[in-house]
């Protein structure tokens, strides 16, 4: 079953509440957090004091996206702030296996998230260290971006090599979805498609899950 993830950054800012529910009203249950600390990415974006928020308005699933430098000084953080799963950004990170470590211990979800110029080899060895495999369709911190598609040749070879080893190990595809190609990154693999602007854009977020949804069941 592919899932649809919320990013809320491209929700409103100033109704982030409200953009949330109206998502949760056509069936999204899961919502992708950007965290970003204005040097590994030009932008400052969400916080911790956001998840806390939210996990008062909802039992959805919240991903804590760390696309941040020094990711020890911050984690215990955001691992008691009530995320349900905590998204390492892999370039950023030092020590990405003791963190995926801390994160299981705490009983979240570990993910690890994949720039699109990082190579499957070095993805490979992290198939069976996270629950989800984040791949970015796009370069981190640079908004309006179309989805590169070299990168489905990427989750092909993930979505392969975790059957071929039998992990339980999930997809998910981060950037520059629509559409148009959402489908072709479900039939490449990818169980989670997050899209901000193609959920959040324009005069009615129901309707466009419910053509997000359509397009991933037609034909």
């Amino acid at each position: 079953m592919k899932e649809l993830c919320a990013s809320l950054l491209a929700a409103n800012h100033a109704h982030l509440g409200r953009d949330l529910k109206a998502a949760e009203r056509e069936g999204i249950n899961r919502f992708h957090i950007d965290v970003t600390d204005g040097h590994y990415t030009e932008d400052l974006t969400f916080g911790v004091q956001l998840i806390r928020d939210l996990r008062g308005e909802t039992r959805a699933v919240l991903d804590a996206h760390l696309a941040v430098f020094n990711m020890p000084a911050i984690l215990d953080t955001f691992l008691a702030a009530g995320a349900d799963q905590i998204t390492l950004q892999y370039e950023s990170c030092d020590l990405p296996q003791r963190l995926l470590g801390a994160i299981g211990k705490a009983g979240q979800v570990r993910a690890l998230s994949f720039i699109p110029a990082t190579g499957f080899d070095r993805i490979e060895y992290f198939l069976d260290e996270a629950d989800i495999i984040n791949i970015l369709g796009v370069d981190p911190g640079i908004g309006g971006q179309d989805f590169i598609p070299k990168v489905l040749n990427k989750i092909e070879q993930c979505a392969a090599a975790i059957a071929r080893r039998g992990l339980a190990t999930r997809i998910a595809v981060d950037g520059g979805l629509n559409r148009e190609n959402c489908r072709s990154a479900a039939d490449a693999g990818a169980d989670i498609l997050i899209l901000g602007s193609g959920i959040f854009a324009g005069p009615s977020i129901g309707e466009n899950i419910r053509l997000l949804k359509q397009a991933l069941t037609q034909g």
